[in-house]
C-alpha cells in the first residue's frame, strides 16, 4: 500500500475510513493535519527543525553539537576550555584581538614551545628574559617585561590570583572574576588591549630589537581601548510614545481581517474572519473549526485561504489582516517557506482572483473579534448562517454536537463579542 492509497482523490483529503483501518490511532490525528496538494505536486525535504524548513551549514552544524549528541559524548575527563575560547569572541574589542586571544587559549599562537612542537627548528628561550623556553603563560604573563607592564596597567594583580602560570586560569581571571565583574560582556577594560600590545612588543624585540617602556605601553594601550570605545558609541535614538494601535483598527476600510486559534494538545483548531466596509462597519464574518493542523503557522495559513475564498464569493474586498507576521513573511517569500510548500500553492491559485490582492500587520488593543470567535469555535461552535442579526455569519464545522440550540446560542454570543455589544 502507497501514502496515496489512504487518500480520497475525489475530495484530495485523507480517507478517514482507511486510515483508521491501516494505521495506528496514535498517528492518525498527525496524518490528518499534513495538508495535501491539490496539483499533484512532487513530495520534497524540508530541515525540520527550522520554522520555514530552509536548511543551513550553521544550524546543521549547531544541532548536531547540541540535539544529537548523547550525555556520554559530553561527559570529559578533564576541565573543558570551550567556553574560555567561545567567550575570547564575545570581547567588546576589535576582531583582531579576540582571534589573538583565541589563538592563545587554542595553542596556535606563534611562542616558541609551540613552534618546536609542531618540529619547527628554533631557538626555544624567550627573546626578552632569556628563559630556556617561551610558552604562552611567559610570553603575555610572566616574562618580566609583561609582568611589569600589568602590575601597572589598572587590572588588580595578585600573587596568587593574576598572573599565575596556567594561561586558562588566567584568562578566566580576566574575563569572569576580576573587579566582581556583575555582566562580563560588557566589560571596559583596556586588558585586551594591554595583551595585544604587549605582543606585539614581544615581535618589535624578536624581530627588530627594539625594547618598549612598559609604562608607555600600558597607557597607550588604554587610550586605544578608549578611543575604540568612544568610536563604537551608538547615540540612543529618542523614542516618542504614541499608540498607533487603536486609530490603527479604526482606520481599516474594506478589508478582511483573519485569525486562527490552535493549541498542540486539542483535536481541533479554529479559524476566523471578519470582512469590514469602508465605512468601519462589519457586514460579514465567518467561523469554522477543522481537524488540527501541523502548527500554529499552518492553521494561519488555512484561516487565510478560507478567508479569501469567501472573499471571493461574498464581497470585492482585496486586502486582509493578520497579527501574524510569518504570514506575511511566507506571502511574500513563498520559496523560502519550503516547509509550507502545499499550503502556499493554494493561497498562490487563490491569487489569481486578487488582482490587488495586499496582506498587512494590524494589532488590536483588545480581544480580536476574530481572534475571540476562532478561539471559540475551536471546541463548540456549529455551522450556521446569522441572518437574523445585522450580520451575516459563515461557518462550518467537522465535529457534532446533539444540541444544536447549543451550537446557536455559541454563535450569537461570538457576533456579539465581535460587534462590542456584549462584555464578556
Amino acid at each position: 500500500m502507497r501514502v496515496s492509497d489512504l487518500i480520497n482523490q475525489e475530495s484530495k483529503d485523507w480517507d478517514v475510513n482507511l486510515l483508521e483501518k491501516y494505521v495506528n490511532r496514535v498517528d492518525i490525528p498527525l496524518i490528518r493535519s499534513l495538508a495535501i496538494s491539490s496539483t499533484h505536486r512532487r513530495d520534497t525535504f524540508y530541515w525540520s527543525y527550522i520554522r520555514n524548513g530552509q536548511y543551513t551549514v550553521k544550524l546543521g552544524y549547531w544541532v548536531a553539537r547540541n540535539l544529537l549528541k548523547t550525555e556520554e559524548e559530553k561527559e570529559v575527563v578533564e576541565p573543558s576550555i570551550i567556553e574560555l575560547q567561545a567567550f575570547a569572541w564575545k570581547l567588546k574589542a576589535p576582531k583582531k584581538i579576540c582571534h589573538l586571544i583565541w589563538q592563545l587559549l587554542t595553542g596556535h599562537v606563534a611562542v616558541t614551545r609551540n613552534l618546536a612542537r609542531r618540529n619547527m627548528k628554533c631557538d626555544n628561550y624567550c627573546p626578552r628574559c632569556g628563559e630556556p623556553e617561551e610558552s604562552v603563560t611567559d610570553a603575555i604573563f610572566e616574562c618580566p617585561p609583561a609582568l611589569q607592564a600589568w602590575s601597572l596597567s589598572s587590572t588588580p594583580a595578585s600573587p596568587n590570583l593574576f598572573p599565575v602560570s596556567s594561561v586558562y586560569t588566567n584568562m578566566d581571571y580576566l574575563f569572569w572574576r576580576k573587579n566582581s565583574i556583575i555582566d562580563p560582556e560588557q566589560d571596559r577594560d583596556p586588558y585586551p588591549w594591554i595583551i595585544w600590545y604587549i605582543w606585539k612588543a614581544r615581535n618589535n624585540k624578536l624581530f627588530r630589537g627594539i625594547d618598549r617602556d612598559p609604562l608607555e605601553l600600558v597607557r597607550y594601550a588604554e587610550s586605544e581601548c578608549q578611543a575604540w570605545f568612544d568610536a563604537n558609541e551608538v547615540p540612543q535614538p529618542v523614542i516618542h510614545e504614541n499608540n498607533t494601535e487603536e486609530p490603527q483598527v479604526l482606520s481599516l476600510g474594506n478589508i478582511c481581517l483573519l485569525d486562527g486559534s490552535w493549541t498542540p494538545a486539542a483535536h481541533f483548531s479554529g479559524c476566523g474572519w471578519v470582512w469590514m466596509d469602508n465605512g468601519g462597519n462589519i457586514h460579514l464574518m465567518g467561523t469554522r473549526n477543522i481537524t488540527r493542523r501541523e502548527s500554529a503557522l499552518h492553521l494561519e495559513l488555512e484561516a487565510l485561504r478560507w478567508a479569501m475564498e469567501n472573499m471571493s464569493q461574498h464581497s470585492t474586498c482585496q486586502s486582509f489582516g493578520t497579527d501574524c507576521k510569518d504570514l506575511i513573511a511566507m506571502i511574500k517569500e513563498p520559496h523560502v517557506w519550503t516547509s509550507f510548500a502545499t499550503e502556499l500553492e493554494r493561497i498562490e491559485t487563490l491569487q489569481i482572483c486578487f488582482p490587488d490582492f495586499s496582506i498587512i500587520h494590524w494589532l488590536c488593543a483588545s480581544h480580536s473579534c476574530s481572534g475571540v470567535k476562532s478561539e471559540s469555535t475551536r471546541n463548540r461552535i456549529k455551522s450556521t448562517w446569522n441572518r437574523d442579526s445585522k450580520i451575516k455569519m459563515v461557518g462550518s464545522v467537522t465535529e457534532a454536537h446533539d444540541s444544536k440550540v447549543e451550537a446557536l446560542w455559541w454563535s450569537y454570543r461570538i457576533t456579539q463579542r465581535m460587534i462590542g455589544e456584549d462584555g464578556v
